[in-house]
């Protein structure tokens, strides 16, 4: 169904619709896209209902047939889901008494209005109070209430067009009153158009028969003429007329294929953004096992690097002991030394001894600067040992942190489990334990670091999962509810297409049926014609005989049958008016054959286009099944992810159960430390 809209209307809504397709979801943005929308409505009606995602849309117009002059007002009311209240407003024609309040600052305030309405449409504020000698009685539903409140505003609407055209044809019949020769005119020319009607209305219902011919004259021959010429102009317009509604549905046609062609690509975005995310999943799942191996190795490392220091720290205190030790036999020797240099000072040293001691003295000296370079070498080896350990002390500081934020993280879970107090009961029974398992407390603390260490990996590991699991699900659940609200306009658009579709066939079919039978009639005319065709001709051969008799009779016979020429002229021109109406039949005809065969070509086209709709909707029936089966997995991987949930919580209880016993244990060492330092350094042991 074709649709016009008065641009003029268009002005003025415009800045409305671009509002509300802004701010409330209206599903147009300007007077075509609107044109487009409502064509999908069947009938003549002149109120349009729209239903969106958070409002619903009630548009009423003033028609006329196809063409739309004038919207009377717009209707918003808010959807159940959004508000429980359905408030809403009517946007209507302005008063002409009241103005627009100044703080009003709305999108065509200068010639429209907002009415607001509240409590589901039983209070709307309108500058025209209603005049009424009992309250109102609101009905059960709120649909109800809303309908009697939106019919009042657009009542006070209507009141004030009405009210206009009233004023404009006053003034229009005041300025006709003060033209008198026009109304002096006016009798002759209402006289001249009902006799033109008569005549028209006579010529086209009746058609001169073979009696009639000779009473006819010069125009009434053209008036019929023209009367033909009219009707072939009027099937010529509603040729242009189909052919226009049927462009208009083969494009409509090819938006409805670019708009299925987008959603299957969408679809296809949106299968392999999953596979992204599963693939993406995996890696995660390889990163976090690598990364536990190269922990794992980075702790071997560290270990033996601890025990090489130690290792050197004993050879460099071994080495530190040599050294002194032979530093304090070249001093006993210098002493040696000076003492027999002040003997000889004092004469009681001979030569002889003077001669060793010189020897001495040269091989000490030469040992001295050995162990003075061993000195420096080992004083050297043991920088560079102190360089060794103060990296392998970085590396342990970062291995340190690194402990610390396992230790944290750990902590956070901690702050997840039971209160204050069983923490304390748990220790106490800890302690009582511990008491009697004092030999065994070294292995216990290895092994207890050991399990801390395996529990701290595996615990972070789930975390992970966890937290992936439940990305995945959000992720996914998104996905399927934006599949579902895809399959759902598909669905809603596939109908209208059927119903647009469904009445452009049943169109179709009554305007060929209707061609037909204005063919059917014309064929049946031109019959006509061609029988008062042939009986002109007759006619003009009797009279043309008649001609050649009166060519040889006497004088006065010439001058009574004067008049035979003059009739026989015009029955030539009617026979060459008759010609070209049949010219202009047979073209007719040729046309109706064109147009039947384009017809049949649509019909062929719109047969093949819902063969195609057919083959969509199975292809959005296997997409639905997909996404019930991939609901039906991401399910699955929640009861596998709560499974696991549970068995990370029996692991963080028998966490929490090491944790206690190995505190206590650690308590029982500091008290057994504690008696020890207070045996060992007490006044009996000083004493």
């Amino acid at each position: 169904m074709s649709l016009f809209i008065d641009p003029g209307c268009c002005r003025r809504w415009r800045t409305v619709f671009q509002h509300l397709h802004t701010e409330c979801g209206f599903p147009t943005n300007g007077a075509g896209q609107l044109v487009s929308l409502l064509r999908l409505y069947s009938g003549a009606g002149s109120t349009f209902r729209i239903t969106g995602e958070q409002w619903r849309f009630i548009i009423d117009v003033t028609r006329k047939g196809d063409c739309i002059v004038d919207i009377v007002a717009i209707t918003l009311i808010a959807r159940h889901g959004q508000d429980d209240r359905r408030n809403g407003g009517v946007i209507a024609r302005a008063c002409d008494t009241h103005p627009t309040p100044a703080d009003q600052k709305l999108p065509g305030t200068g010639h429209l209005r907002w009415y607001p309405v509240t409590s589901g449409g039983e209070i709307y504020q309108h500058c025209c109070d209603k005049e009424c000698t009992s309250p109102d009685k609101s009905t059960p539903t709120s649909r109800g209430t809303w309908e009697t409140s939106r019919l009042r505003i657009i009542q006070k609407a209507h009141e004030q067009e009405v009210l206009t055209w009233r004023r404009l044809h006053r003034e229009a019949t005041t300025k006709a009153s003060t033209n008198a020769p026009a109304l002096q005119q006016e009798p002759r020319m209402n006289r001249e158009v009902a006799l033109r009607d008569k005549s028209s209305t006579a010529c086209h219902t009746d058609i001169p028969s073979y009696e009639k011919i000779h009473q006819l004259n010069h125009k009434q021959l053209q008036q019929i003429a023209k009367q033909l010429r009219d009707k072939v102009v009027s099937l010529h317009h509603d040729l242009q007329a189909a052919s226009i509604e049927t462009q208009a549905l083969r494009a409509r046609n090819v938006q409805l294929d670019k708009e299925n062609a987008e959603r299957s690509a969408t679809i296809q975005n949106t299968a392999l953004e999953l596979s992204r995310v599963r693939e993406r999943a995996e890696e995660v799942t390889e990163e976090n096992h690598i990364r536990a191996v190269t922990t794992k190795d980075q702790k071997r490392q560290i270990k033996k690097l601890l025990e090489k220091n130690k290792q050197l720290e004993s050879e460099v205190n071994a080495n530190d002991a040599n050294a002194a030790e032979k530093a304090a036999r070249v001093r006993m020797e210098m002493q040696d030394l000076h003492q027999t240099i002040a003997n000889m000072r004092d004469g009681t040293f001979n030569f002889e001894q003077l001669k060793t001691l010189r020897a001495d003295k040269i091989l000490l000296h030469r040992q001295y600067e050995g162990l003075n370079d061993k000195y420096n070498a080992l004083t050297e080896s043991s920088q560079s040992q102190i360089d060794r350990n103060a990296e392998l002390e970085s590396k342990v500081e970062k291995m340190d942190r690194k402990k610390k934020r396992m230790v944290d993280k750990l902590s956070k879970l901690e702050d997840k489990t039971q209160s204050q107090e069983e923490h304390i009961e748990t220790l106490t029974a800890a302690n009582d334990e511990a008491r009697e398992a004092n030999v065994e407390l070294n292995r216990i603390t290895a092994m207890l670091e050991k399990e801390k260490e395996e529990v701290i990996k595996t615990s972070q590991g789930y975390a992970g999962q966890l937290s992936e699991l439940d990305n995945e699900l959000q992720q996914s659940r998104a996905r399927i509810a934006e599949l579902r609200r895809d399959l759902e306009m598909k669905t809603d658009r596939e109908r209208r297409t059927e119903a647009a579709l469904e009445e452009a066939q049943w169109s179709l079919r009554h305007k060929s049926a209707a061609h037909s039978n204005q063919t059917e009639k014309i064929m049946a005319e031109l019959s006509d014609k061609d029988t008062f065709i042939e009986r002109l001709e007759g006619d003009i051969l009797r009279l043309q005989q008649q001609s050649q008799a009166a060519l040889h009779t006497p004088q006065r016979d010439r001058g009574a049958r004067v008049e035979h020429p003059a009739s026989v002229h015009e029955l030539q021109y009617q026979r060459e008016i008759a010609r070209q109406a049949k010219e202009k039949a047979s073209d007719m005809e040729s046309k109706l054959e064109a147009m039947k065969l384009a017809m049949e070509a649509m019909k062929s086209e719109l047969q093949t286009e819902k063969a195609e709709l057919n083959a969509r909707k199975a292809e959005t029936d296997a997409k639905k099944a997909e996404v019930e089966a991939l609901a039906k997995k991401c399910a699955e991987r929640m009861n596998a992810a709560n499974a696991k949930e549970s068995y990370t919580m029996s692991l963080e209880r028998q966490l929490e159960e090491m944790r206690g016993n190995m505190e206590g244990m650690l308590g029982r060492v500091s008290v057994y430390q504690g008696k020890k330092r207070r045996r060992t350094e007490g006044p009996d042991f000083q004493l």
